[in-house]
């Protein structure tokens, strides 16, 4: 699931690029609101809880940990 959340976030931040693309660099002035949201989307998608390098990494943890009961 959080590996999910990962490509979300990724995929989130790369429709928000696209949208600055197509509109031109008048999309990157600080009145823009399009330019507020990419710097919100931008903060809010690296979030730790986001982040696919530390979902993997718990997902190997989880994998290889042994319970010992």
């Amino acid at each position: 699931m959080r590996q999910d959340r990962a490509d979300a976030g990724r995929d989130c931040r790369a429709a928000v690029e696209r949208m600055l693309d197509l509109h031109g660099g008048s999309g990157f002035r600080t009145a823009n609101p399009l330019q507020r949201f990419w710097r919100d989307v931008a903060v809010a998608s690296r979030h730790p809880q986001l982040n696919a390098y530390l979902a993997v990494e718990d997902y190997g943890t989880a994998l290889t940990t042994v319970d010992r009961v």
